[in-house]
């Protein structure tokens, strides 16, 4: 009777057989690469295309509510309760808060089961990859609703945005993970960023979701800072007892 050698399940490839991290005890830098390509063996590579790409077509699909709705032409005050609806979605998608906020849940998302090298080489690559998927996928459903032309400057201009902020904010997300003062600001970034675009470019006036909006986010935003500081609280509280030679934000 052949019996497969034990090393052999070890070092499968892409993890699929092995243990999650089998890969990272390989020698030199082919452990990280490895673990970078393997999530316990499910393509966490797909996280980034699949939430950019829900991103792009559920906002472009709630601006065009109204629309559907033979409502277009009518002032925004005047639509209807479907159509206050999806505005209310629509202010929210359509911030850049909010898809700054993909990114780096899905940065924190891929970046779970690594170490903190290789997580944030994902994080940057996922956050990449949601806003370019994203882009796309928005502004291929407005040709849907609309017609004209997919590769216009527009989309252009907004694909290179997606290329140059996408991966810090991929990185922001898996630096949420790291305990001490660097993961607390790390997961302050959504919340301060939505807080100050609400402040700086507030949704249009003339909408009768605006306030509700504002308020909503501004509601959301000191809600999770405060669930921040109350975890940096308590683990400052823990640490020192456990290990009083550590520092009260220390790892």
């Amino acid at each position: 009777m052949l019996v497969k050698p034990r090393g052999q399940r070890q070092i499968s490839a892409l993890g699929q057989a092995g243990p999650p991290h089998a890969a990272r005890r390989l020698p030199g830098g082919s452990g990280i690469m490895i673990a970078v390509i393997s999530w316990s063996g499910r393509p966490w590579w797909v996280v980034g295309p699949t939430a950019g790409m829900l991103l792009g077509l559920v906002d472009s699909v709630v601006n065009h509510v109204p629309v559907v709705l033979g409502e277009g032409g009518t002032a925004r005050a005047e639509r209807g309760g479907w159509s206050q609806a999806a505005e209310f979605a629509s202010l929210i998608l359509d911030a850049g808060w909010a898809w700054a906020a993909t990114a780096v849940l899905v940065g924190w998302l891929v970046s779970r089961h690594a170490g903190p090298a290789s997580g944030m080489l994902r994080g940057a690559l996922a956050g990449g990859l949601t806003l370019v998927f994203a882009t796309a996928a928005y502004y291929g459903a407005d040709l849907l609703f609309d017609g004209g032309e997919w590769w216009s400057t527009t989309t252009r201009f907004w694909l290179i945005g997606s290329v140059l902020l996408g991966p810090p904010l991929g990185v922001t997300g898996a630096l949420i993970r790291l305990p001490g003062l660097t993961g607390a600001v790390a997961a302050l970034v959504v919340p301060a960023g939505a807080a100050l675009q609400m402040a700086v470019l507030p949704p249009p006036p003339d909408s009768r979701m605006a306030e509700p909006v504002r308020w909503s986010v501004w509601g959301a935003a000191v809600v999770v800072t405060v669930l921040v500081a109350r975890a940096v609280h308590n683990r400052s509280a823990v640490v020192p007892s456990a290990h009083p030679s550590q520092s009260p934000l220390g790892g």
